[in-house]
């Protein structure tokens, strides 16, 4: 049996329903090489969305407050490894080359790019970020 290169790996054992969702859709979608790290972030993604629909569930089965060390009302350690675990998520799908809504492969920008655009924005307005005419060549009709 021959090894084709279009064929996308299987996934890992274990993964759940969402795990294995995220998986053949990101294959599909982003037509990633058969690369080790590749496929080892990918599985990462995999797991971690897995972990967050199990910690979904039980965070919708308890409470959202419960007793601190000296009994006081505190929210559930679940939200906050829920927020852990969407941050790493999207720092891995972020990796993988996953682009946000509404950005296309040409536009996307690192973090300090992002930053830089929305300063520019802030100080100078939004016509700042708008394509700006080459002067050279000059227009027909204009004096040189």
């Amino acid at each position: 049996m021959t090894d084709d290169e279009n064929t996308p790996p299987p996934a890992p054992d274990g993964l759940g329903e969402r795990g294995l969702r995220l998986w053949t859709d990101t294959l599909a979608d982003l037509e990633l090489d058969p690369d080790e790290l590749l496929l080892l972030l990918l599985e990462e993604a995999c797991r971690l969305a897995d972990e967050l629909d199990e910690m979904g569930l039980l965070l919708a089965n308890s409470d959202l407050l419960s007793k601190g060390s000296r009994g006081q009302p505190v929210a559930n350690p679940l939200i906050r490894e829920l927020r852990g675990h969407r941050l790493a998520l999207s720092r891995v799908l972020r990796q993988l080359g996953a682009t946000r809504p509404g950005e296309d492969e040409q536009e996307r920008l690192t973090p300090s790019q992002r930053g830089r655009k929305a300063a520019i924005a802030r100080h100078h307005g939004a016509r700042s970020l708008a394509p700006v005419r080459p002067i050279w060549p000059p227009r027909q009709g204009d004096a040189s």
